[in-house]
């Protein structure tokens, strides 16, 4: 019987620490006057800003090869089907915008190239 009643006095211990510490958890903390008086700092410094991406660059010379340019028109078209890939996926309109002005280069290149 002492054993019963010392584990029935160990869990409602438990329960009521559990009870009051999820009870002050939600409950804000009083600031002390000391704590008022010294300015807050975030516990991370703010990320710096992103560097503006450099335009791509993208030199393609007109082979006279035959089998070349085809290799190349398959590989531009591989590189804007991957384009096309990451703009199915949720993006920043900032990445969007890079992704289009990338895809619209390639297509240019291909029709350069005549592809």
């Amino acid at each position: 019987m002492k054993e019963g009643s010392a584990l029935l006095t160990a869990l409602l211990l438990a329960v009521a620490i559990a009870y009051w510490s999820d009870h002050y958890r939600m409950v804000a903390p009083m600031a002390s006057e000391r704590e008022t008086d010294t300015p807050r700092h975030p516990s991370m410094p703010p990320a710096p800003p992103q560097p503006a991406l450099a335009a791509e660059r993208l030199d393609v010379v007109a082979p006279h090869d035959p089998a070349t340019r085809a290799a190349l028109c398959e590989e531009l078209l591989e590189v804007i089907r991957g384009v096309d890939a990451a703009m199915q996926l949720p993006q920043s309109p900032a990445t969007i915008e890079q992704l289009t002005s990338r895809r619209r280069l390639y297509q240019e290149k291909r029709a350069a190239l005549g592809c």
